[in-house]
């Protein structure tokens, strides 16, 4: 694993970047997850550790959620979604508008319940903010 990941060991130092998680199970890792849906996976990033990387801290994508069958298989999107963000990724993606209300129900649905902590979402808005970098004509 360690190998597979010596690129990052550059790129992690770069800015501004994200990085998407694809849907691969990585023995030893993942167990029978998929990636974009793995706390250990994303922990592996964020910590550089494991694979002698400092730590990342730019936003984490998902890979899209809707049509692969790696994920639709198991999971509809709403839950997916859900997954990922609570796995740590930043973005989740998927490509079917028609999944936008379900989605948004769901979120709010997990933050009430507490699956979901506000404070996770405050550090995805920070980092992606970040990256984007700051807009001269943002508050005309």
């Amino acid at each position: 694993m360690g190998d597979d990941l010596v690129p990052y060991r550059t790129l992690v130092t770069q800015a501004p970047v994200g990085v998407m998680v694809g849907h691969l199970q990585v023995p030893g890792l993942t167990g029978s997850e998929p990636a974009s849906l793995s706390k250990a996976a994303v922990n592996l990033l964020r910590t550089g550790r494991g694979y002698g990387a400092p730590p990342f801290d730019g936003p984490v994508f998902s890979d899209d959620l809707s049509g692969m069958a790696a994920i639709s298989d198991r999971f509809g999107v709403s839950e997916a979604v859900l997954r990922t963000l609570q796995a740590g990724a930043d973005i989740a993606l998927w490509v079917t508008t028609k999944e936008v209300p379900a989605v948004l129900d769901r979120l709010e649905q997990a933050l009430r319940a507490g699956e979901l902590p506000m404070s996770a979402v405050d550090r995805s808005v920070v980092r992606v903010a970040t990256m984007k970098g700051p807009n001269p004509g943002c508050g005309r």
